[in-house]
C-alpha cells in the first residue's frame, strides 16, 4: 500500500496531561492554515458512532444494565471501536489528503490494559488485530505528553496514574526504533507546549 497523502498525528499519555487540549489546538491550527484536518478521540465520541456507544458503556455500564465488566472485555470493546473508526473514517480521510489528529492510539489499549492486570498475551493478540486493520498506515509522529501530575486531580491517589505514566514511557522506548516519537513536557502554559509541537511538526509536514 502506497503512503497516503494525509498525515496521521497522534497524542498519547495518561488522563489529565493535557493531550486533548493540545491535539485540538493542533487541529485548529491546521484548519486556520487552510489544511484539511479532522480531530478524533479513540474511541470516538461522535454522535451515532460505535465509539460513542462503547465510551458510554465503559464509563456508565450500569446505564446499560451491566453490573461488572472485566478488563479484557473493556479493551476488546475499545479495539472494536478502533477498527470501526479506522475503516470508516481514518483511512478514507488520509486517502483524500486530510490530516488526522488523534487523541489516543492503540498505545492506550496496551497501557491501560497492562496496568489493569490484563494477560499480556491476550492484550498483544487484541492489538495485533488492530495492526492488521491499519495495514501499512503509520503515524507520521506520536507525541507522548507528560506532566508532573494530572491537572485538577490534586486530591486523588496518584499511584495508578504514575504507573500509567511509567508504562507509557516503557512502551515509547520499545516503539521508538520503528516509530517517530516525541516526549512533550506539558508543565508550562499551552502556548509553550504549542511552541514545542509546532517546531516538531515542521520536520514532518511540507
Amino acid at each position: 500500500m502506497k503512503e497516503l497523502p494525509g498525515k496521521l498525528i497522534v497524542f498519547e499519555g495518561p488522563d489529565g496531561v493535557g493531550k486533548t487540549t493540545i491535539s485540538q489546538q493542533v487541529h485548529a491550527l491546521f484548519v486556520s492554515q487552510g489544511l484539511q484536518s479532522q480531530w478524533l478521540s479513540f474511541p470516538g465520541r461522535e454522535y451515532g458512532s460505535l465509539g460513542q456507544l462503547i465510551y458510554k458503556v465503559h464509563h456508565q455500564p450500569t446505564s446499560y444494565g451491566i453490573s461488572s465488566m472485566t478488563a479484557a472485555a473493556k479493551q476488546t470493546l475499545h479495539i472494536a471501536a478502533h477498527l470501526d473508526a479506522i475503516e470508516q473514517r481514518i483511512i478514507p480521510w488520509l486517502a483524500q489528503g486530510t490530516h488526522v489528529v488523534m487523541d489516543r492510539y492503540w498505545w492506550s489499549t496496551w497501557v491501560y490494559g497492562i496496568t489493569s492486570g490484563l494477560n499480556p498475551a491476550l492484550l498483544t493478540a487484541l492489538i495485533e488485530s488492530e495492526r492488521v486493520c491499519w495495514g501499512s498506515v503509520r503515524p507520521s509522529g506520536i507525541f507522548l505528553v507528560e506532566s508532573t501530575a494530572p491537572r485538577n486531580r490534586e486530591d486523588e491517589d496518584l499511584t495508578n496514574w504514575h504507573s500509567l505514566k511509567q508504562a507509557y514511557r516503557e512502551l515509547a522506548q520499545r516503539e521508538q526504533p520503528d516509530q517517530t516519537t516525541w516526549v512533550l513536557s506539558n508543565t508550562g502554559t499551552l502556548a509553550e507546549a504549542m511552541q514545542q509541537v509546532n517546531k516538531l511538526l515542521s520536520s514532518i509536514l511540507p
